[in-house]
């Protein structure tokens, strides 16, 4: 079983405009609402793919009521703990290419709250193989919380796949029990580090991963770089990985697809290259479908057929 946490779920709502964005006046739009949040999306992905996953985190509100309502519509297996705050709303706007997005900062969570949410945490820990966290903590909740939820998973041997960033990330890396696997883009690399790294160079990017004690006991360190596309380094190893180029019709949920791909991999236990294949083929789906978190799995040959998997 692949276990996602989705600490501080959303409803995403998408206004795709036809024209172009218009500033202090009206537009018209018809929203597109997802049960939103990394993990929510990371786990829709792991159900198209066929793997047996159950969704938990914080629920809230009416908000909650919502999303968890979306869930059950969508046959998605959760296991919510409730607290009292709402759970937050976030709007993407797509115009021109562009997406502009306005995100709520969610609910502060309480001691009590919290501690509710880590009995459940370790009583489905126990049962999972893999167990994906993803995206932002609520207000009230410490940065160094993945690092230790991460322990409880990994002590209870389920692989770890942390997608964060900031001060949760260098916790994570920090904490004695560390992920499987960390999935920083270049610009959160290099606040890690402390210093800027340039796109597209690869033997600076392996340098940094490979010489930083941080990063010593973690099995996978992905690196997504744009248009450049993903370095990868697993056990002294590193591979490029490249997406085909595609007309892009919403990018919200590609990271979370990426790790959908890779917990799929991951969790059936596939060398390597296919893992990371898999990844970048799922995260180019999602942006080639106006839902969120979603793939169009009638172009999934070409697209994971075109993904070019190289090690260095």
């Amino acid at each position: 079983m692949i276990l996602t946490v989705t600490m501080n779920p959303s409803i995403d709502t998408a206004y795709p405009l036809a024209g172009p964005l218009k500033v202090d006046d009206v537009n018209r739009v018809e929203p597109i609402k997802t049960a939103g949040g990394k993990g929510l999306n990371v786990s829709r992905v792991l159900g198209q793919l066929g793997d047996d996953v159950l969704v938990t985190g914080l629920l809230g509100g009416r908000m909650g009521d919502f999303i968890a309502d979306r869930l059950d519509e969508a046959g998605v297996a959760h296991d919510f703990a409730r607290i009292a705050g709402e759970s937050r709303v976030c709007i993407a706007v797509l115009h021109e290419g562009n997406q502009t997005e306005f995100l709520e900062a969610g609910p502060e969570v309480g001691a009590d709250e919290l501690a509710g949410f880590e009995a459940k945490f370790r009583e489905l820990a126990a049962r999972a193989d893999v167990v994906t966290m993803s995206g932002s903590l609520p207000r009230g909740v410490d940065a160094g919380y993945y690092a230790m939820l991460t322990g409880i998973a990994a002590g209870a041997g389920a692989k770890v796949l942390l997608d964060t960033s900031g001060a949760s990330l260098e916790a994570a890396l920090g904490a004695k029990r560390k992920p499987y696997l960390v999935k920083p883009n270049l610009s959160e690399l290099g606040a890690l580090l402390g210093r800027e790294l340039p796109a597209g160079d690869l033997g600076e990017v392996r340098a940094a991963v490979e010489g930083d004690e941080r990063f010593r006991g973690v099995e996978w360190v992905v690196v997504s770089m744009g248009a450049a596309g993903s370095v990868a380094f697993s056990g002294g190893r590193a591979w490029r990985a490249r997406a085909p180029r595609i007309e892009c019709m919403n990018a919200t949920g590609s990271g979370d697809s990426t790790v959908a791909g890779f917990a799929h991999g991951i969790a059936a236990g596939a060398e390597p290259a296919e893992v990371l294949r898999l990844g970048n083929a799922c995260g180019t789906l999602n942006a080639m479908d106006p839902a969120t978190g979603h793939l169009p799995m009638k172009r999934w040959d070409d697209i994971y057929g075109a993904v070019e998997v190289t090690e260095l």
